[in-house]
């Protein structure tokens, strides 16, 4: 017998852990398992046993009705006053969204809650780390909003988080903003706008070191080149060709603009995220040694 210690997020039954039942199966974009349902609903229930009183009957208290109202209406796109916070009509809809709906519904809801201002910082903890191992999403809980981030393995999810870190220690919060559009984009399966806001986040990079670059990235990388920020031309022509996918006459942002969606998919959306918040950071972390060797 061998123990697999690989896979060991926390809710792991002790038979799953020693191999005596099989693990589940690896995570994979645009699909959320069974287990990782079930204890999203289990942390979801616990907060509102913690707030359910009885007298003549269960009910919750006003604290916790306030905080479905605000969930349920922002999910279900409903005025609050119209939300049934009656504990079992609760109940029921917050365990059929985690366990039967589809996994973009799950991912709305857990964010929705996170970011809700009764969210316990421990609240939020626990459905992080829910995710952390054993999904392929992130939850990013560093900076509000708390967004998903697509990750097609838990290395290239920390990959992005540095990179995005990065961007906001330069100060690129535009550079930043695009890839979070750009992640939204992907968990909504808007794949074309998301390569676009991948693409724009290096043009915004790009701008703010270089107040001359053009407003697009094919000029702009002949700027930072001659300015001494990008001095591997392999590199540069690499990007270039990259972006001419996105730029070209047959490629993603005139197709936008036509009724027929370009044949771009969940994995090209997702080379391109990565490649582009790799590529954005490199440039401000070139910027910043630059800078510092004057």
């Amino acid at each position: 017998m061998t123990i697999n210690r690989n896979n060991s997020p926390c809710h792991l039954t002790f038979s799953q852990r020693y191999s005596y039942e099989p693990v589940p199966e690896p995570m994979r974009l645009e699909e959320i398992s069974e287990d990782l349902r079930r204890e999203v609903w289990n942390v979801i229930r616990e907060k509102l046993l913690r707030h359910r009183r009885h007298y003549a009957g269960y009910y919750l208290d006003e604290g916790a009705k306030r905080f479905c109202e605000r969930v349920l209406g922002k999910l279900w796109k409903q005025p609050e006053d119209q939300i049934n916070t009656n504990y079992e009509n609760v109940l029921n809809s917050f365990k059929q969204v985690a366990l039967q709906r589809e996994f973009n519904r799950v991912l709305d809801l857990v964010e929705i809650i996170v970011n809700d201002r009764d969210a316990t910082g421990e609240l939020k903890e626990r459905l992080r780390d829910l995710f952390e191992n054993s999904a392929a999403y992130r939850l990013d809980t560093s900076r509000r909003p708390y967004r998903f981030f697509p990750q097609t393995s838990k290395e290239q999810g920390e990959s992005v988080r540095q990179a995005i870190e990065t961007l906001h220690q330069g100060g690129m919060q535009g550079a930043a903003t695009h890839l979070r559009q750009a992640a939204e984009h992907i968990n909504a399966r808007q794949y074309g706008d998301s390569i676009t806001d991948s693409v724009h986040a290096v043009e915004s990079v790009a701008r703010v070191l270089d107040s001359g670059a053009s407003q697009t990235l094919g000029p702009a990388l002949d700027s930072l080149e001659r300015g001494g920020l990008l001095n591997h031309p392999a590199l540069k022509e690499a990007f270039k060709k990259l972006y001419g996918y996105t730029s070209d006459e047959q490629g993603i942002r005139h197709a936008l603009l036509d009724k027929d969606s370009p044949d771009v998919g969940l994995d090209e959306s997702m080379f391109m995220f990565g490649a582009c918040a790799s590529f954005a950071a490199y440039l401000v972390n070139k910027h910043r040694n630059q800078g510092e060797q004057r």
